[in-house]
């Protein structure tokens, strides 16, 4: 269930402490399950009393509230009143979401202040992204030190789709200039119920000149070394099409592969159609996360759709003659701007699809990408760290997609 004041986790940090990273994690007890949120005759606006600490006294109200008037209270609000002084020392708001219009809630917005200032110090973001009722992957940013700056990111979720978090991602502007001083990864140990640094990571990140190349195009007649090069490029830039200034880049994306495993020439107009007419593409609003593979399911295309992947999951996948689909943030493909990690409005904005990998040149490893948002988006080359930054930014979703 969702614990309003206790820790979620406890962090075994040897070389961080005093950040009050411990005092900063009070919005996350276990996975959790909205059906824990609230009860299922819940009206708009009805008040409930919880005694969360198990002292007899009822210091917590919850009340909750059907803004839309559907029937399902999706608004929530937390008092905790702890010394019984009638002033709250904790107070918080979490909006409930269907993002694909499924009819299942699947991701929540808290906006918290977790020390009674009347000022919100903590924002947290939470999906269940498979939708099984389960959040498995929540953003925390915090500010820890009062200043109205948000000073640390968390990022938890569940790495091996088992639907219980198990690794957490911890970014910290000691400088408070707006950029991670430095970026550490976490496992979660069942057996000591502890959060520990991670035995095989690289924590050698550097945030300075993230962006050294101007992006090119892919041209195979001067590849130095083609056995380097994984995928197939070639074959799938035939496939490229320019959406636009405002189209829609994740039904774009999906054509680029349908056509690719189908050889079936579609009409873009016709295809976006039928995505609004089963609402799966809003014109302004773009394509949710969760809807990011309709079209292919439409078309009758094997795919499987992931979150929190790897470039190993990518390789796998080309290897295999596979496609791939992939949210990031475009800005920092495009532009080269900085990814505002601290910022809860960050996020991917963009879809495109990964045609490959080329490897030919070890200090330089690239990934290639059929984008259908930038006029040279045919075979675009982007360097791989600032591909995995921008795909961070879509917590690494990942649609992988073969032949029937």
């Amino acid at each position: 269930m969702l614990d309003y004041e206790d820790n979620g986790f406890e962090l075994e940090n040897q070389e961080n402490e005093g950040l009050g990273m411990e005092e900063n994690q009070d919005f996350l007890n276990e996975p959790i399950d909205e059906e824990d949120f609230q009860d299922s005759d819940m009206s708009d606006g009805e008040m409930s009393f919880v005694d969360t600490d198990g002292d007899g006294y009822e210091e917590t109200t919850v009340i909750d509230y059907d803004t839309d008037g559907d029937g399902y209270a999706e608004t929530h609000e937390v008092h905790v009143d702890r010394d019984g002084d009638g002033i709250d020392d904790y107070h918080a708001t979490f909006q409930e979401y269907d993002t694909n219009n499924s009819g299942e809630m699947d991701a929540m917005i808290g906006e918290i202040d977790s020390d009674g200032d009347m000022e919100t110090d903590k924002v947290v973001k939470y999906n269940d992204y498979d939708q099984d009722g389960v959040y498995d992957n929540v953003k925390v940013y915090s500010d820890i030190d009062g200043d109205e700056q948000i000073d640390v990111v968390e990022k938890h979720f569940d790495s091996d789709g088992d639907g219980i978090i198990d690794t957490t991602e911890v970014y910290v502007d000691e400088s408070g200039d707006g950029f991670a001083d430095y970026h550490e990864m976490y496992d979660f140990d069942e057996e000591t119920n502890l959060v520990v640094l991670a035995d095989s990571y690289d924590y050698d990140f550097d945030y300075d000149e993230l962006f050294p190349v101007e992006l090119e195009q892919y041209d195979p007649s001067t590849v130095s070394d083609p056995d380097m090069i994984f995928g197939a490029p070639d074959e799938s830039m035939e496939y490229w099409e320019y959406q636009g200034e405002d189209g829609p880049c994740a039904l774009y994306a999906q054509m680029f592969v349908i056509e690719e495993l189908t050889g079936e020439d579609i009409d873009i107009d016709d295809f976006i159609n039928e995505a609004v007419d089963n609402g799966w593409y809003e014109e302004g609003e773009g394509t949710a996360f969760l809807n990011m593979n309709q079209m292919l399911d439409y078309y009758d295309i094997d795919n499987e759709m992931g979150f929190n992947k790897s470039m190993d999951d990518i390789m796998e996948c080309l290897n295999d003659g596979g496609k791939v689909i992939v949210s990031v943030d475009a800005d920092q493909i495009w532009f080269g701007d900085d990814s505002d990690i601290f910022s809860p409005m960050s996020g991917a904005n963009h879809a495109v699809e990964v045609i490959g990998i080329d490897n030919s040149d070890p200090d330089n490893p690239m990934v290639i990408l059929n984008d259908s948002g930038h006029p040279n988006g045919q075979g675009e080359m982007v360097p791989l760290e600032v591909f995995e930054n921008a795909w961070n930014e879509g917590d690494r979703q990942m649609i992988v997609c073969y032949p029937s």
